[in-house]
């Protein structure tokens, strides 16, 4: 019994699992401590990467549904617009052709009312006249009815009735100012939204970045014979991947190329990365942009010292000029004259850009007895 619960003991403070004894007295060895801290080190920069990359995932969607609200509300009232414009120019339409019906009815019926007012006077006249030979019928003394058949003659021959034409000079029919609006509704029903240009796909294979300019290149997914140009955004970052919402630089844009290839040239490559898109556009919209692109921009930015110059160089950021007599010199003599028996330095520092992207730094050291000169290279890219 003494054996087994000793034996039970020691089977507490020992487990055997695969392969590994794991005992209550462990010692860890100094090497594994530091193979786990790198590796949690390395857990770490994962998982902050990962982080710093779904946060700006988030921005970017953030950013794209808040463009999304605002472009449609952008949309919805160009929409209005263009509508309104639609009905203005029904209403402008309906309002000349109400008016050319209007004009056609008032001037048939000034033609028609001139017409009946003849009409009714020569009635009248003709009644009279029709009255006044009635009752001369009745007349007894031949010299009365003689007078009165003259009058009557006279009077028959001179009445409007008998001048009158009977056939009216405008009709009522008014066909002529009849509307069929059968194909502009068809051609009103068959609105629709303008065609978009497909994204281009910029190829990262055929970009360049040398000699302080890069070169854009891409593509088209299919044929598109109503592209007529493209727009090219560039931004400089920081950052490599995808481009940031919240990155410090803007985008700057350059409009209306037409080929599939741009250079941006002149550029001044002071940050490690730059990115790129590219959207096509026809004649009347812009479509979507291409997935960005960033590229690293291999380079050191610098400026000339001109504090550290010779006192005759004229030095800007990037240039360095030669001015003998720009009356720098005469500072130069008056210091060797006051030291007079000892070396008198001078320095001036130039840097060039070598065509191979090497950069330069030459130190000239000049002294009034002795002159000689000591090139040294710096760096090399």
């Amino acid at each position: 019994m003494d054996s087994q619960k000793c034996y039970s003991k020691e089977k507490e403070n020992t487990a055997v699992g695969k392969g590994c004894i794991l005992t209550s007295n462990i010692t860890v060895r100094p090497e594994a401590i530091d193979f786990e801290q790198e590796a949690l080190q390395r857990i770490i920069s994962t998982l902050a990467n990962k982080n710093d990359e779904i946060q700006n995932f988030i921005d970017t969607l953030n950013h794209t549904l808040k463009g999304v609200q605002e472009n449609s509300s952008n949309i919805l009232s160009e929409l209005d617009e263009e509508f309104d414009s639609l009905y203005t120019i029904l209403d402008e339409v309906k309002e000349s052709m109400v008016n050319s019906i209007k004009q056609e009815q008032a001037r048939k019926s000034q033609e028609l009312q001139s017409q009946l007012s003849q009409c009714n006077n020569a009635l009248e006249n003709s009644e009279e006249l029709l009255e006044f030979a009635t009752r001369s019928l009745d007349i007894k003394e031949p010299e009365e009815f003689s007078k009165a058949a003259r009058q009557i003659k006279d009077r028959v021959t001179m009445a409007s009735a008998f001048r009158l034409s009977l056939k009216p000079k405008v009709s009522d029919n008014m066909t002529h100012l009849m509307v069929d609006f059968s194909q502009e509704r068809q051609i009103l029903q068959t609105l629709k939204f303008l065609p978009v240009p497909k994204a281009p796909e910029i190829d990262p294979v055929e970009c360049m970045v040398a000699d302080n300019s890069v070169t854009v290149a891409w593509r088209m997914p299919e044929e598109d014979n109503k592209i007529d140009h493209f727009i090219l955004e560039y931004r400089k970052t920081n950052f490599d991947g995808l481009p940031r919402v919240k990155d410090e630089r803007c985008w700057e844009l350059v409009d209306h190329i037409k080929g599939t290839e741009y250079t941006l040239s002149g550029l001044k490559f002071d940050s490690k990365y730059m990115n790129f898109r590219v959207r096509a556009c026809n004649k009347a919209v812009a479509g979507e942009f291409s997935d960005p692109v960033t590229l690293e921009t291999k380079a050191l930015n610098f400026n000339l010292d001109g504090s550290s110059s010779h006192l005759n160089l004229k030095v800007e950021d990037t240039c360095v000029e030669w001015d003998p007599t720009g009356g720098k010199g005469q500072d130069s003599k008056i210091k060797g004259k006051e030291n007079k028996g000892s070396y008198n330095f001078f320095s001036s520092k130039i840097f060039f850009w070598l065509s191979k992207g090497l950069l330069a730094y030459f130190e000239a050291v000049l002294n009034e007895k002795n002159a000689y000169m000591n090139f040294l290279c710096l760096l090399a890219l």
